[in-house]
């Protein structure tokens, strides 16, 4: 969802992924022990989605020394989104997810923003100085984009009936300050959200009464939230999106690409092969594309 004051002073984006995230996983495979980074990434990479709306898709991709080999999320400004999890065998052998948090200090973020009417993508690269991949990311939009933005995380991990670790909570809520806005009021809104320690005790009202038991907080909802970090200000709902986990790769663009390559070398896309395999690196998908069938493209 996104939002914008009346006085046109911020800009916001919020999103709600844990059932998103939970859909992901039915699909790739995630490592219990890094789920909640994952959840974490989806999170931010649907919020710049959000930020960037002009752009066809959004990629943030992180590398570590230690653990993550392919750790990265896709995201649209519609609300499809996929990801890949690929880490070291290494990962068995943590017995503390600060170890996870410490690794990524010294980590690779890579952003690529795509666009409908540009060929080549535009991709910002940055070395982490943070211990968690909100702050990374915040890293990121004040170094490589300079956008006065403001960011809060929510995770809450639960086990479900079947023993599965899932996502039960994740929310995000980003603040661009728009052109013009003055200091008082930028830190009206920092002060206030400083105050606010967890987003998802913040939505855990009672939803209704149980019986014989009276709700003792009403529903938190969004407006709720912008009303609180902003009092006195009218906040406008400018767009609303379900996000969704759908890989997007199909085989016409898969032979679109084994074409391309073929145009330069032929010999070297096949060797000594008569039907090759390409892997989808977010789904897993495989797709069968023949020597014949290639030269008939050309």
């Amino acid at each position: 969802m996104t939002f914008h004051t009346r006085g046109a002073d911020f800009r916001a984006v919020f999103v709600s992924v844990a059932d998103a995230v939970n859909a992901a996983t039915q699909q790739i495979a995630v490592d219990e022990k890094v789920l909640y980074h994952f959840s974490e990434l989806v999170i931010c990479t649907n919020l710049l989605a959000g930020l960037f709306r002009e752009t066809h898709d959004v990629t943030l991709e992180i590398e570590t020394e230690k653990y993550f080999e392919r750790f990265v999320v896709e995201a649209s400004a519609h609300g499809i989104f996929r990801g890949a999890c690929r880490t070291s065998e290494i990962l068995q052998t943590v017995g503390s997810s600060k170890e996870i948090d410490n690794d990524l200090f010294g980590g690779i973020l890579r952003v690529t923003k795509r666009y409908a009417d540009s060929v080549e993508p535009v991709q910002g690269t940055i070395g982490s100085t943070s211990h968690s991949i909100p702050n990374l990311v915040q890293q990121y939009l004040h170094e490589s984009e300079q956008i006065g933005t403001l960011m809060l995380t929510g995770v809450k991990m639960r086990r479900s009936e079947a023993g599965r670790l899932e996502a039960a909570q994740c929310f995000g809520l980003l603040i661009e300050a728009l052109p013009d806005v003055s200091e008082e009021k930028k830190f009206i809104i920092t002060d206030n959200l400083e105050r606010l320690e967890s987003l998802t005790e913040y939505f855990e009202g009672s939803t209704a009464p149980q019986a014989g038991v009276e709700a003792s907080e009403p529903v938190k909802d969004v407006m709720d939230l912008l009303d609180d970090i902003y009092p006195g200000e009218q906040w406008i709902e400018s767009g609303e999106r379900t996000l969704v986990y759908r890989c997007q790769c199909h085989r016409a663009g898969y032979l679109e690409k084994m074409v391309q390559l073929a145009r330069q070398n032929i010999e070297e896309l096949f060797g000594d092969l008569d039907v090759i395999e390409v892997c989808c690196g977010y789904c897993t998908r495989r797709f069968h594309f023949s020597r014949k069938e290639i030269i008939e493209e050309l």
